[in-house]
Order: structure tokens, then sequence, then C-alpha cells
């Protein structure tokens, strides 16, 4: 066993909420989640504590930018944050900001 697993972040929220920010478009950002991971770029020689991350609801006019992670079982399997869009109307009421996953089928229990 290796643990090599990191926490990587492909959402596109920030991207988002800097173009709003640049263009003066006003937009409401809150927390729905928070976890702990280990970073892609965090010391490896830490003190044995992670990173508490910080899952985001991004409104702008009448869309909804929901993020989410994939915690995976596996020790070598990146957990990976990412993003889902929305128009307000058809936003989720019961997101699933964390959520756990299986890819290598090992840890079915």
């Amino acid at each position: 066993m290796s643990w090599d697993k990191n926490t990587i972040s492909v959402s596109a929220l920030d991207g988002n909420k800097r173009t709003l920010d640049d263009l003066g478009i006003p937009y409401q950002l809150s927390v729905i989640a928070t976890f702990k991971g280990r970073g892609l770029n965090d010391d490896p020689f830490m003190d044995g504590t992670d990173t508490v991350y910080e899952l985001r609801r991004l409104q702008y006019a009448d869309v909804v930018v929901l993020e989410y992670v994939e915690l995976d079982a596996d020790c070598d399997v990146d957990d990976i944050i990412t993003c889902q869009y929305f128009k307000l109307e058809d936003e989720p009421q019961n997101w699933e900001a964390i959520r756990k996953t299986d890819k290598t089928g090992q840890y079915h229990g």
C-alpha cells in the first residue's frame, strides 16, 4: 500500500468568480460543505494534518454553480473536486456535495 492519494481541484468555480469580479457582475458565494484531504501541492512532510477544503455554491443572474468532491476508498486514487452548472429553477434541493466512490472496485463494503 503506497498512499499516493492527492486532492485535486478541477472546479471552474474560481475562474467564474474571477470573471464576475472583473466584469463587476454581482454574485452570491457560500460554503455548502467541508472535508479534509491532501492537496496535490501540499508538503508531503507536513505534520500529518490534512488540508480543510470548502465546497461552495456560486449564484449569479439565474445560474448556480455547485461544487462536489469524489472521495475514493482507494489510498492511491486521487480525490477530485469539480462543479456542475444549473439554471436557478433547476437547482437540486438535495445536493450531494461529498460523494464516496470506489473506482477500482476493491472496497465495495
